[in-house]
């Protein structure tokens, strides 16, 4: 039997309170455009995006790398040894001038977020993507890295 030390269990399930957080926070909400600039809400919603991410880079034993920060999209690489997975989140904007967050799985939206397997952190192209929803990359993203 694998005995887990307590510090670890708890940093867990901090870790785990703090994307519910996020995701009750920003799941569903509707952002401002600002036209050819990121809204300043959107930018937020960016950098609790990112901070998530890292949260689950290293809860996997790993980290983020190259962020990118795009025009109502953002990716990254989760980097674990010398194994690399992309993610890309992009919530689309155009309708009607509004940006909606899409973190969760509400049978309305297509899934805003896809992750691959990649050979270094300036990787784009990889392997096939694999459609998700927030809620749901870390088991992806766990998945990948394994294989």
């Amino acid at each position: 039997m694998k005995i887990i030390p307590y510090l670890y269990i708890t940093k867990q399930l901090k870790i785990m309170a703090d994307l519910k957080s996020f995701i009750k926070k920003w799941d569903g909400r509707t952002l401002e455009d600002d036209g050819e600039y990121i809204s300043k809400e959107f930018h937020s919603f960016q950098v609790s995006f990112f901070n998530a991410m890292r949260k689950i880079a290293a809860s996997l034993g790993g980290e983020v790398v190259n962020p990118c920060y795009g025009h109502y999209d953002m990716c990254g690489f989760v980097k674990r040894g010398d194994k690399y997975v992309f993610f890309n989140y992009s919530n689309g904007c155009g309708r009607g001038g509004r940006s909606h967050v899409a973190l969760k799985n509400d049978g309305n939206w297509l899934t805003p977020m896809y992750c691959r397997t990649a050979k270094h952190d300036k990787d784009w192209t990889g392997g096939s993507n694999n459609n998700c929803y927030f809620e749901d990359c870390e088991s992806v993203i766990e998945r990948l890295l394994n294989s």
